[in-house]
């Protein structure tokens, strides 16, 4: 899973633990997500024009959103901008490039509005010793009105992982020379609660069921989805090429479903 999904996934569920009052002090930079990260800021537009910086670092920004009676935070994903000169091209062939792929937004939920977070990141210093040379933000975008229900149904996005790893795996044995059958397997005995052989270190932060554990930790497994050597980047003869694509499709979905659902199970309201 790219890293910019993993990050706003992580603090969503991390944030809604720190405004319940867990200390989340050595979550940020401390996480593996963070190792080629020099900064995170929190930035807010000003009447100028310019750029106004509200928090450097996740923890200074959980604290002034609780300060600010935030009730917690939800995950949301928008569609790609897409270029009208190129057409339309589907957002998982994008989603392994610097800023493709659906726009993840995070919304801090208040009394009467919320406000929508999104994320940015540029490069800094390439021959940094540390090898830290993103500078990523989240930016202030707008305000709405909150959103009056949003996705947490587990069991069913379990479900439709599930099934469309079913769906693509023999697919996958179709094509000669590629791994991503095993792939696919081994997602779903994550999904049964076999664990990954890396853990996500965040979630001991974060308050997040058992079950929903599970959901994203095989979501992660299952996401096959980048650039050169990926999923994406697997050649199909023409008679095989529709199977390919809807299974595809149903794949991304579904694990994009798992990553909000995931996410979102930890907003108390």
């Amino acid at each position: 899973m790219q890293v910019p999904i993993l990050r706003a996934l992580a603090l969503v569920a991390v944030g809604n633990a720190a405004l319940a009052g867990r200390d989340v002090a050595g979550f940020y930079p401390d996480d593996p997500m963070f190792r080629f990260s020099a900064s995170l800021d929190f930035l807010t537009p000003s009447e100028a024009g310019a750029l106004k910086h509200v928090a450097h670092g996740p923890s200074e920004w959980f604290e002034k959103l609780r300060k600010r009676q935030c009730r917690g935070l939800r995950l949301h994903n928008a569609p790609m901008q897409q270029n009208k000169k190129l057409g339309h091209i589907d957002e998982r062939l994008l989603v392994g490039m610097v800023g493709g792929g659906p726009r993840w937004l995070i919304e801090a939920v208040y009394g009467d509005h919320s406000e929508l977070w999104e994320g940015f990141d540029r490069v800094g210093d390439q021959k940094a010793v540390d090898k830290k040379i993103w500078l990523s933000a989240y930016i202030l975008i707008g305000e709405a009105a909150s959103a009056e229900s949003i996705d947490t149904n587990i069991k069913g996005a379990s479900v439709d992982l599930r099934d469309a790893l079913l769906n693509i795996e023999p697919v996958a044995r179709a094509i000669p020379g590629t791994g991503f059958a095993d792939i696919f397997v081994a997602a779903r005995g994550t999904l049964e609660g076999k664990d990954l052989p890396y853990p996500l270190e965040f979630l001991r932060y974060a308050q997040m069921k058992p079950e929903a554990q599970r959901l994203l930790k095989a979501a992660g497994r299952a996401w096959v989805f980048g650039a050169m050597g990926s999923w994406n980047d697997v050649s199909v003869d023409a008679a095989m090429k529709p199977r390919y694509e809807s299974a595809s499709k149903t794949l991304f979905e579904a694990a994009s479903r798992a990553v909000l659902v995931s996410a979102n199970s930890t907003y108390r309201r």
